[in-house]
């Protein structure tokens, strides 16, 4: 349970900053913020599972 509700947290965070990078650069190239924004969104997917999967996981000297 708490892997998956800091993966959510994580995504919420990922997605505040694809939606600013998109904005960012909406600013130069109204045409590329999309692709750039889609980029960052689902990369945000992986990125935020291998971070709450190595945040949650189990330290090696614990006795659990």
């Amino acid at each position: 349970m708490k892997l998956m509700a800091l993966y959510v947290a994580i995504i919420v965070v990922g997605a505040f900053l694809a939606w600013g990078i998109g904005a960012a650069v909406a600013a130069y190239s109204e045409s590329l913020s999309l692709p750039v924004f889609l980029a960052c969104f689902f990369l945000n997917f992986w990125i935020s599972w291998r971070l709450a999967v190595r945040l949650t996981e189990p330290k090696a000297n614990s006795p659990v």
